[in-house]
């Protein structure tokens, strides 16, 4: 796994069995933090070929394969998997350094999604924590919403926020006569019957073709319009993509400003190609 640290083969080689290791080999005082600490609580992340741990004081380290990060404030952590890890809340605070806001709030999205904090809870220990990054970390925490799928989903509505168009409902849930959900999309404007929807690769096969065609076709017989997404609309033609989207908001009715925000462009005019 390291140098000086061995498993048998037969175990697979996971991010809990790799963190373990690390942590055989670095002073008892280590913890597992940021892009480790995120994904080992289900966050979406950058990869990173790294263990990363945190410390609080200063520590060395020429191994390769694990990066070590000082901070000079004691921080919050937890047991995850028999590890000690930084919260949650903890760790969107310490990646408000390495990552930009759309980074942190698709981490944020799927903690709420998997029910390890909250929005409040993330936007209120930054808040109290105060620092470096509390500031970003806090707003990451506010734009978080709960039922997020992908951080595609994530990326999509941010483009539209940043840009000042308004916020669509996440995961909006279509219910049959009984109460029980048909379908569900992704963005909506649920009052004018407005989806907006991203493919990703794995829509490409034909059978999940075949079921969005399906889908998409029965709602439209129910009166909903679909504006569907794909990573190039999103990274390589956001601006074409924004003036789609004003253009169909306001054919339904929905305000929107004459002028666009340029905030977006920070973010989305140079992100590489995504799916």
């Amino acid at each position: 796994m390291f140098k000086g640290v061995y498993v048998a083969r037969e175990i697979p080689d996971t991010l809990v069995v790799r963190s373990r290791a690390a942590l055989k080999i670095m002073p008892s005082d280590a913890v597992l933090g940021l892009h480790t600490a995120a994904r080992l609580w289900r966050g979406v992340v950058p990869d990173s070929a790294n263990i990363h741990l945190a410390f609080a004081r200063d520590v060395g380290t020429g191994i390769d394969g694990i990066k070590t990060h000082r901070f000079t404030r004691q921080f919050a952590v937890h047991r995850r998997h028999g590890l000690l890890v930084t919260t949650p809340e903890q760790t969107l605070l310490h990646l408000a350094r390495p990552l930009d806001l759309v980074q942190l709030v698709a981490c944020a999205d799927q903690f709420v999604r998997r029910r390890v904090t909250t929005p409040f809870d993330l936007a209120e220990f930054a808040r109290q924590y105060g620092g470096q990054g509390a500031a970003l970390a806090e707003r990451a925490a506010k734009l978080s919403r709960e039922r997020v799928d992908s951080a595609s989903e994530t990326q999509v509505r941010l483009l539209m926020v940043l840009a000042g168009l308004p916020e669509p409902v996440v995961n909006h849930a279509i219910k049959r006569a009984d109460g029980s959900v048909e379908y569900r999309l992704d963005l909506a404007f649920p009052a004018v019957q407005l989806a907006i929807e991203y493919d990703g690769r794995w829509h490409d096969t034909p059978e999940q073709r075949a079921l969005d065609e399906a889908r998409r076709d029965e709602l439209t017989r129910r009166g909903w319009t679909f504006v569907v997404l794909r990573a190039e609309d999103v990274y390589e033609t956001p601006a074409e993509t924004l003036a789609r989207l004003h253009d169909e908001l306001a054919a339904h009715g929905i305000p929107v400003p004459s002028v666009l925000s340029d905030e977006w462009r920070r973010h989305f005019a140079t992100r590489a190609l995504s799916a």
